[in-house]
């Protein structure tokens, strides 16, 4: 996986749900390891999981191979704007850490109800961040050292924005505390034993920035900058 917290976090953002025999779109489906997960430890009846980089969705698809998954764990490689998909096409909508790279909020969960069927469910998980946080040295510094293309908001903005959007039940939830735990992981595997292979899948430039970026996300985790969150929201009708 390309973000921290692996299966306990996917576990702990479905927590109260039951998937099985649901159609799953996973939004920034990365290495696959997600939409892997949700097939066999959750027992959706198929997951779509979409990408914007060529090489994510190429890694994929070895991957669902591999795990003799391949007609049941699909990848599409897609361009940033409107879902390819006819509305009321899934039971679930789930997207962990890729929202972070999408600066139109309101838009991307416009989209994502419309894709929902009446009654699904959106389960996600984005790095939100403290107001005042776009003044934090500690912020600056972290972005400095990682690739462009971060949009936050902060978590009552979220809220707000899901509301908007017409979910019912929206709530937004603060994982700091155990996100710090699990980044700190993170950063030890991707200095360490992970490293070489991660460069391998995702190529050298890819893999350095992640470690850039890990480490810049822990002080701004440690300094309360910013708050990753869960987020959900039903279709209700």
């Amino acid at each position: 996986m390309l973000s921290p917290g692996g299966l306990i976090r996917v576990s702990q953002m479905l927590e109260g749900i039951d998937i099985s025999g649901d159609r799953v779109l996973d939004i920034g489906s990365g290495l696959g390891g997600i939409d892997v997960l949700l097939a066999t430890n959750h027992a959706a009846a198929s997951v779509i999981g979409i990408d914007v980089e060529p090489q994510l969705i190429t890694s994929a698809r070895d991957l669902a191979a591999k795990k003799g998954l391949a007609g049941r764990v699909i990848f599409q490689l897609v361009t940033p704007g409107k879902l390819p998909f006819a509305d009321a096409s899934f039971d679930l909508v789930f997207s962990k850490d890729s929202m972070v790279h999408m600066a139109d909020k309101p838009a991307i969960y416009a989209e994502i109800l419309r894709v929902l069927k009446p009654g699904g469910w959106f389960i996600g998980a984005d790095w939100l961040w403290s107001e005042g946080a776009a003044e934090s040295r500690v912020v600056h510094a972290w972005l400095s050292r990682s690739q462009p293309g971060f949009a936050f908001t902060t978590p009552a903005t979220a809220l707000q924005a899901l509301i908007d959007a017409g979910f019912a039940e929206p709530t937004v939830n603060d994982f700091r505390k155990e996100l710090q735990k699990a980044n700190r992981e993170e950063v030890a595997l991707l200095e360490g034993s992970a490293r070489q292979t991660l460069a391998a899948t995702i190529g050298a430039e890819m893999a350095e920035g992640m470690v850039a970026s890990a480490k810049g996300r822990q002080a701004a985790l440690d300094s309360g900058d910013l708050i990753p969150s869960h987020l959900r929201g039903r279709r209700s009708t």
